[in-house]
């Protein structure tokens, strides 16, 4: 049995056999076959090998007679791993032995080879490693004849391993078979950890190597309320999993019960908890959760359904209507496109090779960029606003008032062009801004007296503010929504918004946190918006939490010096207000996590 530590996202336990994606082509899994079928795959692996010499040679000749024959001797070394005969022959044996087919043996043999160099230690080896990989995933491509193995053959339950998975991989995820998944790469507020809270699919994140440690068929547990992955479980341990898993199975049937009563705090503070989505089908998730409508449609994810075509202006009309009936009579808030950064679903606008794509062309700077898609999305939404009234919609990724201006003035000349051509529309479709960069949150009153609302996305305005990449596995251990820095910017937005008398409200992931969502209540915040699973557990803490106690008990949280200390005074407070119940399994229960 071995234990790997990284970042849970998505609250949940999920027990299954592990099913590794080699990458984001190659899925290999194991089929068996007729015993009198093992000489045809043997045969099949034999050409696969001839295929792979021929495809390397003909790339090193075109390497050669472009840039110099000293930089194609690198694939000497790929063909030199195609007369291994020891990988053949263990191949063969292995075909033979377990009567399957040739890509699964293959790929058994591969993971245990590329073990053994990553074992050594020695960076000679790591690179050989490196080149043996490329030559692997050469050969299985082709025994698979380019074809991924299809998710729908999956006949028993999965939790899918892989080195990094973007947000497209993860929406084929939405599958009965597959119970969760596990990364070498990630954290807590990447792209991929809100889909898989979404899709209420069980992760763990930032596991370093859990792509080296564990191969498919291995029985793994997978706990995403510790952020722990366990690789061969021995029999106590797979118990007392199962026990847990079939407790928090009936908390969750018990938490949505309960998550239909209004949110009000001990001191009668009235708090609309909304949620945050990617495709319309979680409208039905979220109200059944008890959101009171949809803070943050994330319209980008309907783009990736019609990739590489764009979606047309009816189908953006069509969507945003199905969504705005389904939520009815509660509000729908529609962000408008914000491609790019850790998004590249139409590589045919989206710069994928940016050096710095968090910081470059993304959000409505790609909008201003590409303003037919942007002008084609506004026609869509302006004509659903007409028929439905519980309509919003938010721009992302303003930096200034300038910017919003210009925005605001092509969503004018889409209603006149709309009205000219005989549409009915309505002009007062409030209209706000997301507030997630530095920028933006300092010059929070003037762009106030320009919008009708705020909603602050944490997540982006910690990564600006505190310069990391939240994507980065090196550095996202500096992401601390409790930096005495971060609080004051939060209490400046909140202040100028309560000044201009608009909504302020947060989408980002700070809202699906108890503890962090405590000190968004402290800091004036009555409207917080978050992935469907997150809800029952704010709605929760909304109704056993006095909030007069804990600013009486924390008077000014950006005081302290630090957001170690600024942790441990809310954890400490919140000890003294909340139920010791209500304590343990809101606090202590996420604190365990990694964050």
């Amino acid at each position: 049995m071995e234990s790997l530590e990284g970042v849970g996202v998505a609250t949940g336990i999920a027990i299954g056999q592990a099913l590794l994606l080699f990458d984001e082509e190659t899925l290999v899994f194991k089929e068996t076959i007729k015993v009198d079928d093992t000489e045809k795959e043997v045969d099949r692996f034999r050409a696969a090998i001839g295929e792979a010499r021929r495809q390397i040679e003909a790339i090193k000749d075109q390497v050669s007679a472009k840039i110099g024959e000293e930089h194609a001797v690198i694939f000497d070394a790929h063909v030199l791993f195609l007369d291994d005969q020891s990988l053949i022959k263990e191949t063969i044996v292995f075909i033979r032995a377990e009567s399957c087919t040739a890509q699964w043996a293959f790929n058994q043999v591969l993971l245990s080879i590329l073990h053994q160099f990553e074992n050594l230690g020695d960076p000679y080896f790591v690179e050989r490693g490196k080149d043996l990989e490329d030559v692997g995933k050469r050969i299985l491509k082709i025994l698979m004849g380019g074809k991924p193995f299809g998710f729908q053959n999956l006949k028993e339950n999965i939790i899918v391993i892989g080195n990094e998975f973007g947000p497209s991989n993860i929406t084929t995820f939405d599958h009965p078979k597959i119970l969760g998944f596990a990364t070498d790469l990630g954290g807590q507020t990447t792209h991929t950890a809100i889909i898989a809270k979404a899709l209420g699919l069980p992760a763990v994140l930032g596991l370093h190597h859990v792509t080296r440690r564990v191969n498919s068929g291995d029985l793994v547990i997978l706990d995403s309320f510790q952020g722990k992955v366990i690789i061969d479980p021995d029999r106590k341990t797979l118990d007392a999993y199962k026990k847990m898993q079939r407790a928090h199975k009936r908390q969750v049937v018990l938490s949505k019960k309960s998550a239909q009563a209004p949110a009000i705090t001990i001191d009668g503070i009235e708090v609309q908890l909304q949620s945050n989505i990617e495709i319309p089908q979680e409208v039905d998730t979220a109200l059944a959760y008890g959101a009171r409508g949809i803070g943050l449609y994330r319209t980008e994810f309907l783009f990736l359904h019609y990739a590489p075509d764009f979606p047309s202006e009816d189908v953006h009309f069509d969507t945003y209507c199905r969504i705005a009936a389904e939520s009815a009579p509660f509000p729908v808030t529609i962000r408008t496109l914000d491609l790019g950064g850790e998004k590249f679903f139409h590589r045919a606008f989206v710069k994928e090779k940016e050096l710095n794509p968090v910081m470059g062309l993304r959000g409505v700077r790609l909008c201003l960029f590409r303003r037919d898609i942007f002008k084609t999305q506004l026609r869509g939404l302006i004509r659903a606003a007409a028929d439905y009234a519980n309509i919003k919609v938010m721009f992302p990724l303003i930096t200034g008032v300038e910017e919003l201006r210009i925005v605001r003035k092509i969503v004018s000349d889409v209603a006149d062009e709309l009205e000219s051509e005989g549409v009915a529309i309505r002009r007062d479709i409030q209209i706000g801004v997301m507030i997630e960069v530095p920028s933006a949150a300092l010059v929070a009153d003037h762009l106030a007296k320009e919008v009708d609302f705020f909603s602050i996305g944490t997540n982006d305005l910690i990564q600006y503010f505190l310069a990391i990449d939240r994507a980065n596995d090196d550095v996202n251990y500096l992401y601390e929504p409790f930096h005495p820095g971060i609080i004051r910017l939060l209490q400046h937005i909140i202040q100028e918004g309560a000044n201009a008398g608009i909504q302020v409200s947060c989408c980002g992931e700070m809202a699906s946190s108890p503890l962090y969502a405590s000190l968004l209540l402290h800091l004036g915040l009555t409207q917080l918006s978050m992935n469907p699973t997150s809800v029952p557990a704010i709605h929760h803490l909304v109704r056993e939490i006095h909030v007069g106690k804990l600013r009486e008990a924390i008077p000014n949280p950006s005081k302290f010096t630090t957001g170690v200390e600024t942790r441990a005074q809310f954890r400490a407070a919140l000890k003294n207000i909340l139920p010791p119940k209500t304590f343990r399994r809101l606090i202590e229960d996420h604190g365990r996590r990694k964050s």
